[in-house]
């Protein structure tokens, strides 16, 4: 299975607000630390605006923030949110209901395999929380430069470096 950048971009959102819980955050900087298109991520704060899960504040001093609930939402209730199509094979109705006539369909073993494993996929990802996958906090804050990334020499190193 494979997610869409979407949904991608949605989850990286999140993670970054998770760990920036102090003020607003600006799309800017969160298109910045990952790299990402400015305009991709401004499709997708708004749609997590709309979901209630990223507060949004207009104006010269606005930005972002996570909603104050958002911490202990799923990763499967996001993705869920996110992606518009879990037909993974012709004969699973798509986001509008069609699907295609499949002469082995009454005796196919596959799709029932495939609806399982697409049901174990979304079970795993529920088990897990925004909160949770912001953790260890430090370390991923220090990846997307949220606080400076201190250098630990060995102790060995530190003496030879004097």
């Amino acid at each position: 299975m494979r997610l869409t950048d979407y949904t991608d971009y949605s989850l990286r959102v999140m993670l970054y607000l998770a760990l920036k819980r102090d003020g607003l955050v600006t799309i800017q900087e969160i298109s910045d630390a990952y790299g990402i298109s400015k305009n991709h991520l401004m499709k997708v704060v708004q749609q997590l605006g709309e979901q209630g899960w990223v507060d949004t504040i207009r104006g010269r001093n606005g930005g972002l923030r996570l909603a104050e609930r958002s911490l202990e939402l799923s990763v499967g209730a996001v993705v869920r949110a996110t992606e518009n199509d879990f037909a993974l094979v012709g004969c699973f109705p798509d986001e509008q209901g069609v699907r295609r006539a499949c002469v082995i369909e009454p005796q196919c073993r596959l799709k029932h395999a495939l609806e399982a494993a697409r049901a174990a996929f979304l079970a795993e990802l529920d088990r897990h929380t925004i909160g949770e996958i912001a953790q260890p906090a430090a370390p991923l804050a220090g990846l997307l430069g949220l606080v400076p990334v201190k250098v630990v020499r060995p102790p060995a190193a530190a003496a030879r470096a004097r």
